[in-house]
């Protein structure tokens, strides 16, 4: 019996939330009791003032939207054009492939990730469970390089160090290795793991000499 009171319990708190969600909903929070008792004058202000309300906060969610996709934009510009301006060694593309990262505590296959790196500038990369299961489940990295190394992290880089955090998946090497071309399996204990191979991108005004070497 006593291994059934949590069962119990949980439909008993299912019930009460299934009940207040039903029960009648008056403008700006007025309880019901109070609600009867107002004149329909006061019933006209209330509505009114709960539209307006709720027009405002439309309007909020609307400009923090227009907002956000602004900031997206704009971040998407200086990106292209740190892409476009970078020296040779400071761009990277890497394939993260096979991979498997770590989703609603159990791991998880995800689809290859493709990332085009370029110094000063870090990017939020999903990870998305692999197609065939039921429900896709999905994760977001963060992924970065500072000329030596290439990270994927589970959280920005700069509240991760304020915190004291690291938990990153991390490849180092130098402008040779990197030229060459640095395949490793890699592995962030409880976030991801996989193998991660990375190349340096030509550069606009690169001697064609050494483009062609590469």
């Amino acid at each position: 019996m006593a291994s059934r009171l949590p069962v119990a319990a949980f439909f008993v708190l299912m019930l009460i939330l299934f009940l207040a969600a039903c029960a009648p909903r008056y403008p700006l929070g007025i309880p019901e009791a109070e609600w009867l008792e107002m004149s329909p004058e006061q019933r006209l202000q209330a509505r009114e003032k709960q539209v307006a309300l709720d027009r405002a906060a439309a309007e909020r969610r609307a400009a923090a939207e227009r907002a956000r996709a602004e900031e997206a934009a704009r971040f998407q510009a200086e990106l292209l054009e740190k892409r476009r301006q970078a020296a040779y060694g400071e761009r990277v593309q890497c394939v993260l492939d096979p991979v498997e990262a770590r989703i609603f505590g159990n791991w998880r296959q995800v689809e290859p990730v493709a990332m085009d790196l370029v110094v000063g500038m870090e990017l939020e990369v999903p990870l998305r469970e692999r197609s065939g299961s039921t429900v896709r489940r999905r994760t977001t990295s963060y992924a970065s390089f500072d000329g030596q190394t290439v990270a994927v992290c589970r959280e920005p880089l700069a509240p991760a160090a304020a915190s004291g955090r690291d938990n990153c998946l991390r490849l180092l090497g130098t402008f040779e290795d990197y030229r060459r071309g640095m395949v490793q399996q890699l592995e962030a204990p409880d976030f991801l793991r996989g193998r991660l191979r990375c190349n340096l991108v030509p550069a606009v005004g690169m001697p064609p000499r050494l483009i062609i070497e590469r």
